[in-house]
This record gives structure tokens, C-alpha cells and sequence, in this order.
């Protein structure tokens, strides 16, 4: 019998070592916790006398039985669903930032069943090497997270999730699509992560895509289009930025001198990763003019630190458009900074040629909260309200300084 490393059943008579199912090459042991919620169940395996793998699972009353899959999965069956798969692999205990070995797990469905995933397989390898990750076929390999990778011709529903909010900027429309879709998630630590990404093709009925395409098997046609649309997909990229790997973004953009778009996704990426290395390589972005806008909305998202910067740029920038977005960058920062010199930048705008940057200087003082504000809103609102135009900047302006005088002094506003 062997005893875990997660328990030492020898030291508290609370832990009851339990038989897992026998399996002819195999030797392996489960043990129970009582535990407040339910039970703890703690595995460890041998198959065909190679290393011990070990998992662990928190079952609750309701447990109705569990099974050991040799060498590959521990399998907790509830009377709802499954608690979880458990790899019982070779997986590493190293942080989401170092991790470079990635095991790659592909599955590829149609409407007449599971289908070969091989070429599906080889491409998300593809691309992981494409941004410097190892890929690792074999479980028993060392690695040290796993993507998975579901491809199918007609996606499973999926209801809304508190922790699916920012997977992808179509979230929400995701949950309605019923088309071809690839679903992009990862395991880490044994633990499955709540963030993953959606790829679909253009179409949404395979159907009649095959149909006007002159293909006469759908469900195949469906998963080339899809793995079509992952060989252009920035995947790779977002499970980068998920990991906080800054510098295995750097390091991409620094190498895409000639693919723009990539420089472009890889700036958007960085500016949540603050880093020192981050924001200079996004700080020098802003003097590319290919790169500028992103760059600076990039800086948005990089927080106090970016103030300076963003205060240099519309001293020194001359074209609208940049203007514009370092000042609706330094409006993000407001969101979450009370910072003093945010003030004077918006309220120095209030009496701007350019309507939007009042209208962005407006609603960065709603953001602020500084009750310092009110005066010159106010003024500036009589201003607004005693103009004739009837233009789309104008109302824009308009809807701006009430929502920001709402948030200042929402009493008084009301009252009016």
C-alpha cells in the first residue's frame, strides 16, 4: 500500500485509505478526507511500472462513484456531472509565467461523432512554436500546462458565466452562436482555468456553406474552414498575455518589424501586463505612426505609472486623432486613479476647439470624482445647452456633461 504525499494517512486516523478499480498493469491507492464541504479524494498511480502521478479532487455528499483510467485520468462521477478530470500526468509546479512545455490535447467533432483531430493537433503545435512554446504530445512527457483545443461543427451551448466576461470581445454574442466554433481553454496545476477563447468560422450554417462551396461532406468542410480561421487566429498571443509572459510578448514584437497587425494585437496585449519592459517598449511604440493610437490606448490600460507620458504626448502631438486618444487614455486611468494632476489635464481641455475633446475632458472629470469640477462643468454646460447646433458632437457633449454632473453631485442634479 502506498501512502500520499498530499496525506499522511499513517498520522491521523480521519484518513480511510480506499481501493481504487484494479487494472492488470497497474497499481494505484485512493484515500478520503473527511472535509466540510464533502470529502477530499487523493490519488496515486503507477502504470506498467513507470512514475507515480498523483491528483486530488474535493467530492461532495453526493458522490456516486469514481473510477481510475490507467496512466491517464481520475474521474470523479457526481450525480450532476463530473466534479472534474484530474490529470494524473507528468505536469510541472511552475508558475503561469515561466511555463514553456505545453501539452496540446485536440478534439475534433461533427454531427456523425467524434472525428480524426490530427491535422487539428499539428496546426495548434504549429502555432505554439510560432510564438516560442514547446508542444508536448505525449502525457507522460514533462510539461507544464495543457491546452486544450474542441473543435465542432455545431458549437455546445454554453450559459452565461460570471467568469467568462473578457475571454474575447464577442463574448456575449459567443453564447448565442450555434455554428462551427473552436473552444480554446487550459489547464494549469491540475486545475482547469476559467478563461478561453472562441474561433468561428464566417458562416454560421455549415450547411449551406458546404452546399455553395460544392463540398459534399459538411461536418468535414465545417472543421477545414475552422482550422482555417485558427492558422490566422492570435490564440497563441492571448494565452501569452493570460499567462503574464511580457516578455515573450516583447520579445514577438520585436521580431514582427514586418507584420504590423501582429505588433498591433501584441501592444493591446501588453497594456494590462505592467511591467517595467512593458510599458517601454509601449512608451517607444508611440513614436511609430503605424503604431501610435494603439500604442497610447495600450498606455491607457498601464495606469498612474502612464500619466507623465500620456501629459508629454498632447503637449507635443500635433494630429487629432492621437490627441484624442491620449486624452481618452488618461480618462481610463481616471476610472481607477484619483491621481491630482489627472484635474488639471481634463479641466485644462474644458475650453477646447475640438468638441470630442471636451466631450472626452467631460467625461474623464465624471470618472475623476474631484467635487472641484462642478464649477466649471456647470459653466461649461450653459455653454453647451445655449448653442443651436443640433450636431452629433454637440448632443455627444451634452450627454457627457449630464452623466458627469450626475456622478458629482447626483442630488442636486436630480433635483433640477
Amino acid at each position: 500500500m502506498y501512502v500520499l504525499s498530499h496525506f499522511n494517512a499513517q498520522a491521523s486516523s480521519r484518513f480511510r485509505p480506499v481501493l481504487a478499480p484494479s487494472h492488470a498493469d497497474s497499481q494505484s491507492i485512493a484515500v478520503l478526507a473527511p472535509h466540510a464541504d464533502g470529502f477530499f479524494l487523493a490519488t496515486k498511480l503507477r502504470y506498467d511500472n513507470g512514475p507515480f502521478c498523483e491528483g486530488v479532487c474535493l467530492m461532495n455528499a453526493r458522490t456516486m462513484a469514481f473510477a481510475a483510467q490507467p496512466g491517464a485520468y481520475l474521474t470523479i462521477i457526481l450525480g450532476i456531472g463530473l466534479c472534474g478530470a484530474m490529470p494524473l500526468t507528468n505536469a510541472q509546479a511552475v508558475p503561469l509565467e515561466q511555463v514553456q512545455r505545453v501539452r496540446v490535447e485536440t478534439v475534433a467533432l461533427t454531427e456523425k461523432g467524434s472525428q480524426d483531430s490530427t491535422s487539428l493537433h499539428q496546426l495548434v503545435s504549429k502555432r505554439l512554436i510560432q510564438v516560442g512554446f514547446t508542444p508536448i504530445d505525449k502525457a507522460s512527457t514533462p510539461h507544464d500546462a495543457v491546452v486544450r483545443v474542441t473543435c465542432e461543427e455545431r458549437k455546445t451551448w454554453t450559459g452565461p458565466s460570471k467568469h467568462r466576461k473578457g475571454s474575447h470581445l464577442l463574448s456575449t454574442a459567443s453564447r448565442l452562436w450555434k455554428g462551427p466554433a473552436c473552444r480554446i481553454s487550459y489547464r494549469h496545476q491540475g486545475k482547469r482555468a476559467h478563461w478561453s477563447r472562441e474561433v468561428r468560422t464566417s458562416f454560421e450554417q455549415p450547411r449551406e456553406a458546404a452546399k455553395a462551396a460544392g463540398a459534399t461532406d459538411i461536418g468535414l468542410y465545417a472543421l477545414q474552414e475552422l482550422q482555417a480561421q485558427l492558422a490566422q487566429d492570435g490564440f497563441p498571443f492571448y494565452l501569452a498575455a493570460e499567462w503574464r509572459q511580457a516578455d515573450r510578448l516583447i520579445n514577438l514584437f520585436q521580431q514582427a518589424t514586418d507584420q504590423r497587425d501582429h505588433r498591433r494585437l501584441i501592444l493591446q496585449l501588453l497594456g494590462p501586463l505592467t511591467s517595467p519592459a512593458a510599458f517601454s517598449t509601449i512608451q517607444q511604440a508611440t513614436q511609430n505612426p503605424g503604431l501610435v493610437l494603439t500604442a497610447i490606448t495600450a498606455l491607457g490600460d498601464q495606469g498612474e505609472m502612464a500619466i507623465p507620458v500620456l501629459a508629454r504626448l498632447l503637449e507635443t502631438l500635433v494630429k487629432p486623432e492621437p490627441r484624442l486618444a491620449a486624452l481618452q487614455a488618461l480618462g481610463e486611468i481616471a476610472t481607477h486613479s484619483k491621481t491630482p494632476a489627472l484635474y488639471d489635464q481634463f479641466v485644462g481641455f474644458l475650453q477646447s476647439h475640438d468638441l470630442r475633446m471636451q466631450t472626452i475632458a467631460v467625461r474623464g472629470l465624471g470618472n475623476l470624482g474631484d467635487q472641484r469640477a462642478i464649477s466649471p462643468l456647470e459653466t461649461l454646460n450653459v455653454q453647451a445647452w445655449t448653442n443651436s447646433s443640433t450636431g452629433a458632437d454637440i448632443q455627444a457633449l451634452r450627454e457627457a456633461l449630464n452623466w458627469s454632473l450626475w456622478q458629482l453631485n447626483p442630488d442636486a442634479h436630480t433635483s433640477e
